[in-house]
């Protein structure tokens, strides 16, 4: 199945979790949030959250700097 994150497509195999994909892009958990639907799912829903064809993610990531 196919699923959004920031407008890009990634392919995912029918009930991945959120917290699967997420570890699958290699990113660390700390200092990201995303978002289904404009709303942030939080980290601790990670792991029951799962994902749908067609679904469309925003991954947001804190920078520092000033």
């Amino acid at each position: 199945m196919t699923i959004l994150l920031n407008d890009k497509p990634y392919e995912v195999a029918e009930k991945t979790s959120l917290a699967t994909f997420v570890e699958s892009l290699g990113i660390a958990r700390q200092g990201i949030a995303v978002a289904i639907g404009y709303e942030v799912v939080p980290k601790e829903l990670w792991d029951e959250t799962i994902l749908s064809d067609r679904m469309a993610l925003m991954l947001i990531q804190a920078v520092s700097g000033g």
